[in-house]
């Protein structure tokens, strides 16, 4: 199919209509899918028959479409982020069991300057939490976020540092000064502890976990309650968890994540 009048490829206007879907919107008639999509009824109409007849999309007996199997298939067949975690859930299962917090596996979406998480194991103790498995949060205000970016190259930081910040940082009152000393601090103690900035009266930690010549992939990461944090008991945890992760992940070995008894 050619280009729409507006310029817009058949792939990008693909891209639109599965976009339109979320949590909060898991099934949208053909008319609710061009307003969220921003497109023409007729063209969503179009889109979303020919995505359903290919198993992108589903049709449901009210006549809606929900996101079809084919996506998840193709996801969990070849997806290398599908590996990461299944590799991770072991260690992050151990930090769950051992720290009874919410533990996730995050990993860092360098275009939009997000992080996504591939993994989250749920504690009834832990206050609100913003995570969720599949879901965003901005790297810069949350520990896996800043965990990941102390260990990724520098042009990367500065890059982060230098686009516009989200709400969560700005409202923190962190500068960008304060920022760097926080990354650089990461690189000096092999973790990243925050607390109050996405969610107030909670805190996270995050430490990273590497990959085939010392690349950080992603990080583990705990929630809890500020008055229930403990690093001198969850550090080390935590570490050791990133470190069994990034040993079996193929590295061999990272100056990044100090060793602690």
């Amino acid at each position: 199919m050619a280009n729409s009048p507006s310029g817009e490829s058949l792939i990008q206007r693909l891209v639109r209509v599965l976009h339109a879907f979320d949590a909060e919107h898991p099934e949208l008639t053909a008319t609710e899918l061009a307003d969220r999509a921003g497109l023409s009824s007729s063209t969503a109409h179009r889109l979303a028959g020919d995505m359903a007849e290919e198993g992108l999309l589903r049709r449901t007996p009210g006549g809606g479409f929900r996101i079809g199997l084919v996506l998840w298939e193709l996801g969990q067949r070849s997806s290398t982020y599908q590996e990461f975690g299944q590799a991770a859930l072991p260690f992050t299962e151990a930090v769950h069991v051992t720290q009874r917090q919410n533990t996730s596996l995050a990993i860092l979406d360098e275009q939009d300057g997000t992080i996504i998480y591939l993994e989250r194991l749920i504690s009834r103790d832990v206050p609100t939490d913003l995570t969720k498995i599949a879901g965003r949060l901005p790297a810069l205000s949350t520990a896996p976020g800043l965990a990941i970016l102390a260990f990724s190259p520098r042009h990367l930081q500065e890059r982060f540092l230098a686009a516009p910040w989200d709400r969560f940082t700005r409202d923190s009152g962190i500068t960008q000064e304060g920022l760097r000393r926080l990354l650089a601090q990461a690189r000096t103690d092999g973790y990243v502890h925050l607390r109050g900035v996405t969610v107030a009266g909670s805190a996270g930690t995050a430490a990273p976990v590497f990959g085939p010549g010392g690349r950080v992939l992603g990080a583990i990461s705990i929630v809890a309650e500020v008055d229930q944090v403990n690093l001198q008991i969850q550090v080390p945890v935590l570490l050791a968890a990133a470190r069994g992760l990034s040993r079996q992940m193929g590295s061999r070995g990272r100056s990044g994540v100090p060793e602690r008894g």
